[in-house]
């Protein structure tokens, strides 16, 4: 099993555990949150409820995480791109001035002949 099929058996069971505790819990419950308040809200619908925000928040966080993943990695290969053209650019320099420093004798190899006619 890899690592996604774990995550989705793992979140199925959570899923079925609130689910379960939710429909047990059938009792009127009055919710006060802030300015708001709810009276005789069935206390499987703050059950859900919590948990349908709380995975909603979880994958909100995530997308925010794999954009700037993304755009890093977006920014990342373009700096890559930019410095192969740099280096292509000063191996093409090399060679040209490798090239036309190269000629039939240099001047290492002229003093070798210097003094093999000494000999």
């Amino acid at each position: 099993m890899n690592k996604v099929q774990v995550y989705l058996v793992v979140a199925l069971v959570l899923a079925l555990g609130v689910a379960a505790f939710a429909v047990q819990n059938t009792a009127p419950v009055s919710i006060y949150f802030l300015l708001w308040h709810f009276k005789d809200i069935s206390l499987v619908l703050v059950i859900l409820g919590s948990a349908a925000l709380g995975a909603f928040s979880v994958l909100m966080a995530g997308m925010i995480k794999q954009l700037k993943q993304v755009s890093k990695v977006k920014e990342l290969q373009a700096e890559n791109k930019r410095l192969k053209q740099e280096l292509d650019e000063k191996s093409q320099v090399e060679e040209k001035s490798h090239d036309h420093t190269e000629g039939p004798e240099t001047g290492e190899d002229l003093d070798h002949k210097s003094e093999e006619k000494e000999q």
